[in-house]
């Protein structure tokens, strides 16, 4: 492993440590944040993550992508994450644009955070525990749940490692090998709820369609009754009917 990974007790939260770091000259591209517990962990929109010791909690900064990836890191990064983790027989799904699940439940997520010539991404897995239904917010869209068995059969540093240096394998070939509408169509496959009707709820509206797939700049594509329509922010609620249309 030529990166470092720096391991750290319970801190406000692993981007919070790897920002001061990267700040002092001391976290290149590659280089990680591994921390055992966190009190101010966040997630898309400020939210709160829980994070109880046991599970995962990482920063890792990531070399800047040519310009026209910039809206599609979080959605490789969850990319990354799932097929290193299916390596390990762990069927994960991605749900746009940062959450990944295991049949159907939350088992971890993604925020990226750029700062002045600095971009990291956070990444939370519930590898033992997670937190129960009553202690997330009322708006929650899937249930928590946990990696377990085989992933706990590596400690959490060996896990960490093992997605490192697949990670940098990935990212690197995927930005040299493909074009981004050749990635959209590439990651279709662990895309959770493609093809089924879904809403995307943001502070000011909420659009109702079929998810078709992602556009080539990261955001999400519906079938609505008034046309195709692509979205790049808010979140994804999917709906248990059978009414749709094609």
């Amino acid at each position: 492993l030529r990166e470092r990974v720096y391991l750290c007790g319970p801190c406000s939260s692993a981007l919070d440590v790897a920002h001061h770091l990267a700040c002092m000259g001391g976290l290149d591209a590659w280089d990680s944040v591994l921390v055992t517990r966190q009190w101010a962990g966040r997630g898309q929109m400020r939210r709160v993550w829980i994070s109880d010791p046991g599970n995962l909690f990482a920063a890792w900064r990531l070399p800047f992508p040519p310009e026209p990836w910039r809206n599609m890191i979080s959605v490789l990064v969850g990319w990354i994450l799932c097929r290193g983790l299916r390596a390990l027989s762990l069927p994960l799904q991605l749900k746009w644009p940062n959450d990944l699940l295991l049949h159907g439940r939350k088992v971890g997520g993604i925020l990226v955070e750029e700062r002045g010539e600095v971009l990291v991404a956070g990444i939370g897995l519930n590898l033992s525990s997670s937190p129960p239904d009553a202690m997330m917010r009322t708006d929650h869209v899937v249930s928590a749940g946990t990696l377990g068995s085989p992933a706990t059969r590596l400690s959490i540093v060996e896990l960490w490692i093992r997605l490192v240096n697949f990670g940098r394998l990935c990212y690197e070939s995927t930005l040299s090998d493909s074009t981004l509408l050749e990635f959209s169509q590439t990651i279709e496959p662990v895309l959770a709820y493609l093809g089924a009707m879904v809403q995307i709820v943001d502070n000011r509206s909420s659009v109702r369609g079929l998810f078709r797939g992602l556009s080539p700049d990261g955001g999400i594509v519906l079938h609505t009754q008034d046309g195709t329509r692509t979205l790049h922010s808010g979140s994804l609620f999917p709906e248990d009917t059978s009414d749709g249309y094609t």
